[in-house]
């Protein structure tokens, strides 16, 4: 009867022992998630390596502790954890999974689409790692690959999670053709339409791009042509210049010959800022425009502020926008409301006159498929041709274009 209240009492208390280890053990791992929480991840790992150390056979533990590495940005530290139980016959899935976090936020792309294929052999329809290997193997540019991944009948369902990775592969096309045309009408009082349109081919390289344009011109029975180049060149501090050159074949609806340049400054938190200018020649007269843009970026939408001014007449012109972009779809939409000898596109009239004009202006772009853009642009222009006179005038023009 002794020998069995000792064992009892012996029992009890042994059972008490690894209870208490126990709730200790739950009561760390709470306050270690506490720490994470408010980014503390130094004194989370003083609160749970000791844990790790004694229980050594935890594999939650062991995680979790590669985890926290991961999140402190130290990666060697987590995968050095996570790699053993990723690497065996029968690997642990959260520890492949936490794996694949590490080696893609540490930018290591080839290791994280070798343990991406891994965890996929265990659970081959996960949204989640397919997109990260999807967007591993785009950043390697192994385009090809990733739009295999992409069309693959089980997951064509999930376009929502992988439609801005389409997008950024199609935007690495090299090369793009464009055809618009521009029909330009007034009434009361009413003349001949305006017509222009132009064909253009652009064509990227790998921190520059160069763009080739022929613009015709028909106005009152009087056809011109304009040829002009665009060139680009980014810079390391995420800033760009924009150079403009063209000559025409006549005189009147377009200038004779025309050169432009801008900078555009590297972006300050949610603003971006340029300075440039215009310089067209006429066969009458000579024009230069200065300018340049002030944008507020925040969220979808862009509120921008640009002014001309056109120093050989001492004209002041205005150009307020707001723009909602959708980055994924490439689609935009895009509100202007303009004052003055605004140029229009690539038009501009050499005999300005100090008149008064406001116009509101609306365009769309809509991306069908992976490279096909159509653009609408309609322009309301209340305009005073002569002084104290006033008429309506309608810019309407449509841009289509494909790249590959």
């Amino acid at each position: 009867m002794k020998k069995y209240i000792y064992y009892s009492i012996l029992l009890l208390f042994i059972s008490s022992i690894a209870i208490a280890q126990e709730i200790n053990i739950d009561e760390t791992l709470s306050k270690v998630k506490q720490e994470v929480e408010k980014n503390n991840f130094d004194k989370a790992l003083s609160l749970i390596e000791p844990l790790r150390a004694k229980f050594p056979e935890n594999e939650d533990i062991q995680i979790y502790t590669g985890r926290i590495y991961s999140w402190k940005k130290d990666y060697t530290a987590s995968a050095k954890i996570l790699l053993p139980m990723a690497d065996r016959v029968n690997p642990n899935p959260e520890a492949l999974q936490a794996l694949i976090n590490t080696y893609f936020w540490s930018e290591q792309f080839e290791k994280c689409i070798t343990y991406c294929d891994k965890y996929l052999e265990l659970n081959p329809k996960d949204t989640e790692v397919l997109k990260i290997k999807v967007t591993c193997l785009e950043k390697l540019n192994r385009d090809q690959e990733a739009l295999d991944i992409i069309s693959r009948s089980d997951i064509e369902n999930s376009t929502q999670a992988f439609r801005g990775i389409r997008t950024l592969i199609g935007r690495k096309a090299k090369n793009a053709v464009s055809a618009s045309y521009l029909n330009i009408s007034t009434s009361d009082p009413g003349q001949s339409p305006f017509h222009y349109g132009y064909v253009e081919y652009s064509h990227k390289f790998s921190k520059s791009a160069i763009v080739g344009r022929a613009n015709i011109g028909n106005v009152s029975d009087n056809t011109q042509m304009l040829f002009e180049t665009d060139f680009y060149q980014t810079f390391s501090n995420k800033s760009y210049l924009y150079a403009n050159a063209g000559v025409s074949t006549g005189e009147t609806i377009f200038p004779v010959a025309k050169a432009g340049l801008e900078y555009y400054f590297k972006p300050h938190k949610n603003f971006d800022y340029s300075l440039g200018a215009r310089f067209m020649h006429f066969d009458t007269d000579d024009i230069t425009l200065v300018t340049g843009q002030l944008a507020y970026n925040t969220g979808n939408y862009t509120l921008a502020y640009r002014p001309y001014y056109d120093t050989s007449n001492e004209l002041f012109s205005h150009v307020l926008s707001l723009q909602r972009s959708n980055e994924e779809k490439e689609r935009i939409i895009r509100l202007e409301l303009q004052y003055g000898n605004v140029p229009y596109l690539y038009l501009y009239n050499g005999f300005t006159q100090p008149l008064k004009a406001y116009r509101i202006g609306l365009q769309y772009q809509h991306r069908f498929g992976d490279s096909f853009f159509v653009r609408p642009i309609f322009l309301y222009e209340d305009e005073e041709y002569t002084p104290g006179q006033y008429r309506n005038r309608f810019n309407v023009q449509l841009i289509v274009t494909k790249r590959f």
